[in-house]
């Protein structure tokens, strides 16, 4: 294809970038008529006019995909943004072109047989949102500097509704991660009436699932108008009340709502957050509750106590990757101490997924890798981790557990010293002092059939006279 042809191309592809110009519009001009455009070099160039699934230019970022028969698809971003506002355009996952106030473009479109379209300041590309005219320059490195001056948008003034104004299309939100979002195109069709706040309206929807049993905080502090919220569970068909707030809740002095309610582990909380009186404009919201998916909220492992949980919801949020196995992700963290200095086994037998795991020494932030197991390990064979590791008496260390290539499922995790039993005399008594818990166990032969007798559960000190008879004991953890 030659270098003319590829010019040709990318500035059909700039004027269809901009059929739309706000993922709250729709391109005018655009629709199941009149839905194509035409260069001599590329022929025609679907722009396929329905709001699904146009090209769009948004309010603060670009989406959608164009199609072209010589190029294929170009795609203008990888979806909504990870933090909902714009794209971040630091991995392959949250790439894409965004478009600010003044209407400057910035950021990366994508093409499999084109590569990547820098929008660059050094090249000033925009959009003029009244007339849609296109300005500046773009570059790609497989085809140079593009000229946007002679491409234009399609510009429809009349608004969309958010994605999630429905139940139905809830947007799920990640523990402690801010989301951000417009309501001003929101509508009020078919949400409930929450009770204290019965004119509620312009509201938007959210899930949130907790990983931990736990107070669940909800709010939407710093949203530039007068918010209220309502929490439900159930389904949307069958919602359920469970919290609301309008003004001055536990986190928000003033009039942007929050609320607090006891939350269940795995289950779906319904959030709809939306304007008292129908107000609307700039939301921020975040849930949080405990959680043990980053490094800070680890969960302390007693000695030898079993713990189980589902990572179905996990994330891999600033999570280290396990010298290892670097194909790792929703990572969950858990402290162990030390009863004491010796050889300790960490172990996630009978998990539900093909697990890894790794301990590190140091505080969060200043991880020191100590030990690490993707299968195979001491405590178990095939793919559940297990691992051993010396460890100092009183020393808290850090376990990371999760999911080779980012798998998640029902978690099982023990951590324990293994135990060393120590024998003394003194006087005429013989004592046995061991790490940790376990079940000290004794028996008079070692023959089948053994019967071994439980004496004392927990770490500690066993002594018996010696004039007992002779005895064989054990520890079970």
């Amino acid at each position: 294809m030659s270098p003319s042809l590829y010019l040709a191309s990318v500035l059909l592809l700039l004027a269809a970038l901009n059929s739309r110009v706000s993922s709250a519009f729709a391109a005018s001009s655009i629709n199941s008529v009149n839905r194509y455009a035409y260069g001599a070099n590329v022929g025609w160039m679907d722009w396929r006019g329905d709001t699904n699934n146009g090209a769009v230019i948004g309010p603060n970022y670009c989406s959608g995909s164009i199609y072209a028969a010589n190029l294929g698809w170009i795609s203008l971003g990888s979806g909504t943004p990870t933090n909902g506002a714009h794209y971040q355009n630091l991995a392959a996952s949250d790439y894409g072109v965004n478009v600010d106030s003044a209407g400057n473009l910035r950021g990366y479109a994508y093409g499999a047989n084109i590569g990547w379209i820098n929008f660059a300041a050094t090249g000033a590309p925009a959009v003029d949102r009244s007339s849609g005219n296109l300005s500046g320059y773009a570059y790609g490195a497989n085809i140079g500097w593009i000229s946007l001056s002679n491409a234009m948008a399609f510009v429809q003034t009349t608004p969309l509704p958010p994605p999630n104004d429905l139940c139905s299309d809830a947007i799920p939100l990640t523990n402690g991660m801010l989301y951000a979002a417009s309501t001003t195109a929101a509508t009020t069709g078919g949400d409930p009436a929450p009770a204290c706040a019965p004119s509620l309206g312009k509201g938007i929807w959210f899930t949130y699932t907790p990983l931990l049993n736990g107070t669940v905080t909800i709010s939407t502090c710093g949203s530039s108008f007068d918010t209220a919220l309502g929490i439900y569970t159930g389904s949307c068909g069958a919602l359920v009340s469970t919290a609301c707030n309008d003004d001055n809740g536990p986190n928000c002095a003033g009039t942007n709502a929050s609320v607090s309610f006891p939350g269940t582990a795995g289950a779906t909380y319904f959030i709809l957050a939306g304007g008292y009186n129908g107000n609307s404009g700039n939301l921020s919201i975040v849930a949080s509750s405990p959680s043990n998916d980053q490094c800070p909220g680890a969960l302390s492992l007693a000695d030898a106590t079993s713990f189980a949980m589902s990572t179905i919801n996990a994330t891999s949020i600033g999570d280290p990757l396990p010298s290892c196995q670097a194909s790792f992700g929703k990572g969950v963290w858990f402290a162990y101490t030390s009863p004491a200095s010796g050889t300790v086994q960490v172990s996630t037998c009978g998990s539900g997924f093909d697990t890894v795991l790794a301990v590190y020494s140091g505080a969060c932030g200043q991880l020191v890798p100590v030990a690490c197991n993707d299968d195979n390990g001491p405590a178990c064979l095939g793919n559940n981790a297990s691992l051993q590791f010396a460890a100092t008496q009183g020393v808290t260390y850090s376990i990371l557990a999760g999911g080779y290539a980012g798998n998640s499922g029902n978690l099982n995790i023990v951590a324990s010293i293994l135990p060393v039993l120590e024998i003394t005399r003194a006087g005429g008594s013989v004592s046995l002092t061991w790490p940790g818990n376990g079940m000290l166990q004794s028996a008079t032969n070692l023959k089948p059939i053994i019967a071994w007798t439980d004496l004392t559960n927990g770490g500690g000190l066993w002594t018996e006279p010696m004039t007992n008879a002779a005895k064989f004991f054990r520890i079970l953890k």
